[in-house]
């Protein structure tokens, strides 16, 4: 599924590469914390939203954070290995605790899916969700990947116009039911230009961000952040994803490239910065963090917004010590061991010359 600083904001390094930026990270936080308020208010009202908007953030992080990594390094071997590592130790650890859960106590979540052997590879693998059913997401992620990687190399050989036209057209598919469910379960392509999106601003956003006045940002970072939350709360169909892209796009665009905007000062505070670090974990193990507050608070007996928000509150205390020891003791480890793995390879020029 799957991305962060006053100083570091302007995101090149002294060797010229380009920069972590924590902010976009703390975006992240934010989005997969706001998640579960999401999913919390389907269990206690009967309603369509279903937190489609934080997922779409996702994506146009991922298509611009993973474009930066490519300027920094273009081989498609280290990179598909770096995602490789990033990705599945986390979600397979959870698809095997749940596998546990299930086999131990008869627990699941969401919807009860089939617990042999090979659906549970299959869910590790992401090839399948209905294990855990946000990992759907992730299921999207891996097949964005290729293009991700498709839309960095055209860039560079062609300019802006072909992802331009890329995302004019994957737009026009997601109208089209047979594209948009072509990974089976509830997994949707509608939103993967969202992915394109992010490339497309890595590669020539900082100069549209430089062009705007101080006060033109901030009014725009003020309508973006409102139409993603409007966004949010409605059904989800092609032209409202298609805004939630735009949206997301906007405030991604403006929080790399506008560190001067005051409003994203709130990205730096500690518990922002600590929920995004976690957030990979976090958005992974929310389910079943969910069904867990479920279990202890039963707030059935309280009106329904303020059931919401206890349950809610309930979720991410639950979820959070999960999501941190996923994140201390899964995540890190294996991203150390990526890199440790593509130290050990040869240079090019090692092996050119090795005398």
């Amino acid at each position: 599924m799957m991305a962060a600083v006053p100083d570091a904001q302007v995101g090149i390094s002294g060797a010229g590469k380009r920069g972590f930026l924590p902010r976009l990270e703390s975006l992240r936080g934010i989005a997969a914390v706001s998640v579960v308020g999401y999913h919390i208010t389907s269990l206690f009202t009967d309603t369509s939203v279903t937190g489609m908007a934080p997922v779409v953030m996702f994506f146009v992080l991922s298509g611009f954070v993973l474009a930066r990594s490519l300027q920094n390094n273009p081989n498609p071997v280290t990179f598909l290995r770096h995602r490789l590592f990033r990705l599945f130790p986390a979600a397979i650890a959870v698809v095997l605790l749940l596998a546990l859960l299930h086999h131990q106590y008869g627990f699941y979540v969401g919807y009860e899916a089939k617990f042999d052997p090979l659906n549970v590879v299959l869910n590790a693998i992401m090839v399948r969700h209905d294990i855990n059913g946000v990992m759907w997401s992730m299921t999207v992620e891996c097949f964005a990947t290729p293009v991700i990687l498709l839309s960095v190399w055209i860039f560079q050989r062609f300019g802006p116009r072909p992802l331009t036209v890329s995302i004019a057209v994957l737009f026009g598919l997601s109208f089209w039911g047979p594209y948009v469910h072509l990974l089976g379960g509830v997994a949707s392509l509608a939103p993967l230009y969202a992915f394109v999106a992010g490339v497309l601003l890595q590669m020539q956003g900082e100069p549209t961000a430089d062009r705007l006045r101080t006060g033109a940002a901030w009014v725009l970072a003020i309508v973006a952040i409102a139409l993603l939350c409007f966004c949010g709360s409605q059904k989800q169909n092609a032209l409202i994803i298609a805004l939630e892209t735009l949206s997301s796009s906007l405030l991604v665009l403006l929080v790399a490239f506008r560190s001067s905007i005051g409003l994203f000062a709130a990205l730096d505070l500690s518990p922002v910065r600590f929920y995004g670090r976690i957030s990979y974990s976090f958005y992974l193990l929310h389910p079943i963090g969910m069904a867990l507050a479920v279990r202890l608070f039963d707030a059935r007996g309280l009106p329904v917004l303020l059931a919401i928000s206890v349950t809610t509150i309930a979720a991410i205390a639950v979820t959070t010590p999960m999501a941190w020891l996923s994140w201390r003791y899964i995540e890190k480890p294996f991203v150390a061991m990526g890199r440790w793995v593509a130290a050990k390879q040869p240079s090019p020029a090692s092996v050119s010359e090795p005398g």
